[in-house]
């Protein structure tokens, strides 16, 4: 009986010890529930805009957005000067290449531009008439010469020794006759019985007669001969003259002529190019830095107008300050993510452009090296000087 006693206390004490082992646990649950639910949420971490690193070494580092070229101050070129009309920009505008910067007032480049037309137009009408009066000239000399060249043929055809021959011919017949009638004469005389004589004296004096008018005919023949001879001389200095004037002419218009348009053409390309240069042109994408004149200021060739820094290709991602053993691993080509202070939603793509030593810097780590990453093309206004990080992707 007093067993039974017992089994029946032992029995109701499990029961107890059950019903406490399940309250307690179900208090425990509740406990963590409440915990959980009183937790704060995990803030949301948006997307990126472009596909993250793949997993091996990378190398962050800090730097900044720069230039690849120094800035650079832009004034009127051309040898130009004057006083400046107007400057259509300030600092900090960023320009477009071709973009008018500032106009120099232009009145005077203009009068000498038109100056310059003039004389060119003059030159050119001088060369003109010359040319004009060349071709007469020309044409003229050529008539010239024919007219020479045919009053020579007919001077050579006129030429001829004929006349002189037959008067020596006749000469010496006459003084043949004039010996014979003479030898005539005196055997007359010496003829016994005496004959008259009479006929044969008068036969002696025409052939006397007879030959010296032969004598003057040859030497009027001779005298005929040599003025024909003189006048063919003339007839082909006149050829050779005309042939010399014509020569000259063909080798074409006085050089002085072509000189003289080509010397006014030079002075008008200078006046038409310094006039545009009374206008200032961006010559490539750029970010004004500072604007150093004002308007009305007369300014020299060269003064500088406006400060410039070129963006035409593009801003580079530059960090500083790198030791050896940072851009062990790093090469041009490797790919990078650029993350500016400015636009931290907005990572940018670029790869290594260059590993650049900064000469005459040390640390206690050794040299120290700069790395330039080119950016591509984003959609957010870069601007030189925005700071950031960038993470270099070396590989595994």
């Amino acid at each position: 009986m007093r067993e039974k006693r017992v089994l029946h206390s032992l029995g109701r004490w499990c029961l107890v010890a059950c019903v406490l082992l399940v309250i307690l646990t179900g208090c425990g649950g509740g406990g963590r529930e409440v915990e959980s639910a009183v937790e704060e949420p995990q803030p949301t971490v948006p997307p990126p805009t472009i596909p993250p690193l793949a997993a091996g070494s990378t190398v962050a580092a800090d730097g900044r957005l720069v230039s690849p070229y120094p800035q650079l101050p832009l004034g009127f070129g051309g040898g130009v000067s004057g006083q400046v009309l107007t400057v259509t920009v300030r600092a900090g505008d960023v320009v477009s290449a071709g973009e008018l910067l500032a106009l120099l007032d232009e009145s005077e480049l203009q009068r000498s531009v038109d100056d310059a037309q003039r004389a060119l137009e003059r030159a050119t009408a001088d060369r003109d008439r010359a040319q004009q009066q060349w071709e007469r000239d020309r044409a003229d000399a050529q008539d010239s010469l024919a007219a020479a060249q045919r009053a020579l043929e007919s001077a050579r055809l006129r030429y001829s020794d004929t006349a002189v021959e037959e008067a020596r011919t006749a000469l010496e017949r006459a003084q043949q006759a004039e010996a014979d009638a003479q030898d005539t004469y005196e055997k007359v005389q010496t003829m016994w019985p005496p004959v008259p004589i009479e006929g044969y004296l008068a036969a002696w004096q025409r052939a006397t007669r007879e030959r010296e008018l032969a004598e003057m005919r040859l030497a009027d023949a001779q005298d005929a001969h040599s003025a024909d001879y003189l006048a063919l001389a003339a007839y082909e200095e006149d050829v050779a003259r005309a042939e010399r004037a014509l020569a000259a002419l063909e080798e074409g218009l006085a050089p002085s002529y072509e000189r003289a348009v080509e010397d006014a053409e030079v002075q008008l390309a200078q006046a038409e190019e310094a006039l545009t240069h009374a206008r200032l042109i961006a010559p490539w994408a750029a970010i004004v830095l500072s604007v150093d004149v004002a308007p009305a200021a007369v300014v020299g060739s060269g003064t500088p107008i406006v400060t410039l820094l070129d963006i035409e290709e593009g801003l580079r991602f530059v960090t500083l300050d790198l030791s050896e053993q940072h851009v062990a691993g790093i090469r041009p080509g490797q790919r990078a993510v650029v993350t500016l202070r400015a636009f931290p939603d907005t990572p940018l793509e670029g790869s290594v452009e260059a590993v650049v030593p900064q000469v005459g810097e040390e640390t206690g780590e050794g040299a120290v090296f700069a790395v330039r990453i080119r950016l591509a093309p984003a959609d957010v206004a870069l601007l030189p000087g925005l700071t950031g990080r960038v993470e270099i992707w070396t590989g595994d």
